[in-house]
């Protein structure tokens, strides 16, 4: 490919372990490469179990991977409890290679994982030396993973450090550089950590605060919390102390379960909010940016996506992270909390529904710090490289002299 040749076909790798974080940023990506002035073909080859469920591009074509759902650190299983996690390992290899031989894409963008689960990337990096050495290989990295420590030695027991100089043609970081450094707390080689780019915050939310539609909220004209837990596959205690948050202050409550969140889970909440008057609790929200943006304020977990859309709203968050498997959540929280633009509560603190409460009290209609916002034009930017990869750019800045 030449500096002016177009892009043509983009190969998206989402792992998808769990919850929908990892799904909805690849969305975002996919939506702007489609929409870009290339408008190249884009496959988004994902493990979510909900991936034919969720809104996406019309013209985004998707390979299902088999799902599997995280047990804890780096450790899976399939969905399928009578399929092993070996058999659907080499399943999920397999997939990916036949995209890579037949499709032969301009780009392969991995998300998150630089083996893929379980390493079952290695065997496609192969393919792709063997029948499609044309291919740029990047890796895509959120802003924070966990703590360095763990990235570090999770890294380097797995040989990770050796196949980033190795395979990828270029790192790019979904975050700022001066919010968390990646390059340098996770200890990136050269000559890779010379061109590491940090895009900025990859968000598909909308920068203005929108009306909420009629008829969404509980309807009582009191104003209304918003409690939003992702997939919701372990949020229900947030979305308890949301509900009693908003009977505390006079305010209704608006609570979102998500799409993975357990049936038993979802009759925990219903039996524990049932007496708590204006809660209305839905799985889905068809706008969630502009039930977000009308609420007194927000109560969420700290994924990625999340946050990223409530910075861009300007809407009061009190964020109540995951802490396990990983502190990722906690770690960006606390970064954005310096930054004014959220409150934190630890989960692992006792008295959550309290604690929720009186954070809910100093925070609710009180739109966030805006002395150091976020560089939240991500999407656009990872285009550009990914564009500039497929020239050839990235790997010709790194053959070494």
């Amino acid at each position: 490919m030449s500096t002016h040749d177009p892009l043509t076909k983009v190969l998206l790798y989402s792992h998808d372990s769990y919850g929908l974080g990892h799904l909805r940023r690849n969305l975002v990506i996919a939506r702007q490469l489609l929409g870009g002035t290339d408008r190249p073909q884009v496959v988004l080859a994902s493990g979510s179990p909900v991936l034919n469920r969720v809104e996406r591009p019309a013209d985004l074509r998707c390979a299902q991977l088999p799902p599997i759902v995280k047990t804890g650190p780096d450790e899976y299983r399939p969905i399928e409890p009578r399929l092993s996690m070996s058999l659907v390992s080499r399943a999920r290899s397999a997939v990916m290679c036949d995209i890579v031989e037949r499709w032969r894409p301009d780009v392969l963008l991995v998300d998150h994982a630089p083996h893929g689960v379980k390493g079952e990337l290695l065997a496609v990096f192969d393919t792709i030396r063997r029948r499609s050495p044309a291919t740029a290989v990047v890796l895509g990295l959120r802003d924070i993973l966990d703590e360095p420590a763990h990235v570090r030695a999770t890294w380097e027991a797995q040989g990770v450090y050796e196949t980033l100089t190795s395979t990828y043609d270029q790192v790019l970081v979904y975050g700022e550089q001066d919010v968390f450094d990646l390059v340098s707390d996770y200890g990136l080689p050269e000559p890779l950590a010379s061109d590491v780019e940090f895009c900025g915050y990859v968000t598909g939310g909308p920068t203005a605060r929108p009306a909420v539609p009629q008829g969404e909220t509980a309807g009582s004209g009191r104003g209304y919390l918003f409690g939003t837990v992702g997939g919701g596959g372990d949020g229900v205690e947030v979305l308890i102390a949301t509900a009693r948050a908003a009977a505390a202050i006079g305010t209704d409550a608006v609570l979102c379960t998500g799409p993975l969140m357990s049936g038993d889970d979802r009759r925990l909440l219903a039996e524990a909010v049932g007496s708590v008057p204006g809660v209305r609790i839905v799985e889905h929200v068809p706008d969630i940016g502009a039930m977000a943006g009308a609420a007194r304020c927000v109560v969420s977990r700290g994924g990625y996506n999340t946050l990223c859309e409530l910075v861009a709203l300007e809407v009061p968050v009190v964020v109540v992270p995951r802490v396990w498997p990983r502190h990722e959540q906690l770690l960006r929280a606390r970064a954005f909390a310096e930054r004014g633009l959220v409150t934190v509560v630890h989960p692992d603190h006792e008295e959550l529904d309290d604690r929720v409460a009186d954070a809910v009290a100093t925070t609710v209609d009180r739109p966030p710090s805006r002395r150091r916002p976020l560089d939240l034009d991500g999407g656009r930017r990872v285009v550009e490289v990914l564009r500039r990869a497929a020239c050839g750019d990235a790997r010709l800045a790194r053959v070494p002299a």
